[in-house]
């Protein structure tokens, strides 16, 4: 770090005019306001966060508080809208409102038009303390994307009370050779835009997918999607009995568990043949199963952290928003049975498709506006 850096608050203003953070019309109101409260601007500061505080004198960015002062909906709202606001317009945030069903409750919002939904965990009905996880991926759906190459920065060490700025991976870096931590940054791959298809519908859904996943998931499903008529073709004349019911219905996922269960003695027979043509028609079977009698979608999620969870595989997902339940890997459930040796799991399984679609039917007809 180089020592002509000034740890002030002077010194943090000059570096926000520096980087383009802040105007210099902007700096001077902060400091103006940090001198009204008789704090010294030229006073060094050992620990760089606690001038973080300045953000918020300058009128720019927003600060994730520790609860909120008032109601939980109206917390959620205002961090949102102040959130949004970093995006000089490019990025809207309205119809914020937390929706109780039950004993569950989602957080929705609309980002430029297209609604979003998070299920909620908060401490009790009564509590002032948001769901960080929940408020983090708001956060992150309010990147502008397209081609903005910003993404939101947590300026201190903690997430509560912390201070965040919309930031370039270069505004960012010159802000950690001042000597702040930056430890959250939340960037996206939202292609902004609303689906042309009509609404609710599978042709709907798989567009929306498509907004919203990176170039890379896009990629892997478009390769696994191409050939699925052609593969199931030669799966079903090359590796299955003449007696198999091909018909795509509940029972044949029955005979399917029992041939895997045959093939297959173990977890041990799967390591020794991890690419099984037999093995990869089945997971191809049982999604094209789900997706003619549930109202689903085959998805793809790349990720470059090989440990995250049904991350890197072929999905399928209810037709209803992310946050909602109703999905499954036919990967992983087939991967399942070979080890718990438990047939006619599948059923249950693929079932909790239908019971995500009614939850979110639910909910829409609870909302209250």
């Amino acid at each position: 770090m180089s020592n002509a850096i000034r740890h002030t608050l002077r010194g943090f203003a000059e570096t926000l005019v520096r980087l383009g953070i802040a105007t210099e019309e902007q700096a001077a109101a902060g400091l103006a306001e940090a001198a009204d409260i008789d704090m010294d601007l030229d006073e060094e500061f050992e620990d760089t966060e606690e001038l973080t505080f300045l953000i918020g004198e300058c009128g720019i960015g927003f600060q994730t508080p520790e609860k909120v002062s008032g109601y939980l909906e109206e917390g959620y709202a205002e961090l949102l809208h102040e959130a949004a606001a970093c995006t000089g317009g490019s990025v809207v945030v309205d119809d914020v409102e937390l929706v109780r069903v039950g004993e569950d409750e989602f957080l929705h919002f609309r980002r430029n038009g297209r609604s979003i939904w998070h299920r909620t965990d908060h401490l009790s009905d009564s509590t002032r303390y948001m769901d960080w996880n929940v408020a983090f991926d708001a956060i992150c759906a309010l990147v502008p994307g397209n081609d903005d190459q910003r993404a939101f920065y947590q300026l201190d060490e903690d997430s509560y009370d912390a201070w965040w700025l919309l930031l370039t991976p270069d505004q960012a870096e010159g802000l950690r050779e001042f000597g702040l931590p930056m430890p959250v940054d939340l960037g996206n791959w939202v292609r902004d835009g609303i689906p042309t298809a009509e609404p609710e519908t599978l042709a709907w859904y798989m567009e929306d997918d498509r907004l919203q996943a990176s170039e890379e998931s896009r990629r892997c499903l478009d390769e696994w999607l191409a050939p699925m008529d052609a593969a199931l073709d030669r799966w079903r004349t090359g590796r299955l009995p003449d007696d198999f019911p091909f018909d795509y219905s509940l029972d044949s996922l029955s005979a399917l568990e029992q041939l895997v269960l045959d093939r297959f003695d173990g977890p041990a027979a799967l390591k020794a043949a991890p690419v099984d043509e037999f093995f990869e028609g089945a997971v191809r079977y049982v999604g094209e199963t789900a997706l003619r009698l549930w109202p689903c979608r085959w998805t793809y999620r790349h990720s470059d952290d090989d440990s995250s969870a049904f991350t890197n595989e072929p999905m399928i997902t209810a037709n209803a928003p992310r946050g909602f339940s109703g999905g499954f890997s036919p990967d992983h459930e087939l991967r399942t049975l070979v080890k718990s040796r438990t047939p006619r799991g599948m059923r249950d399984r693929m079932a909790s498709i239908e019971e995500g679609v009614e939850e979110y039917r639910e909910v829409l007809r609870a909302r209250t506006r």
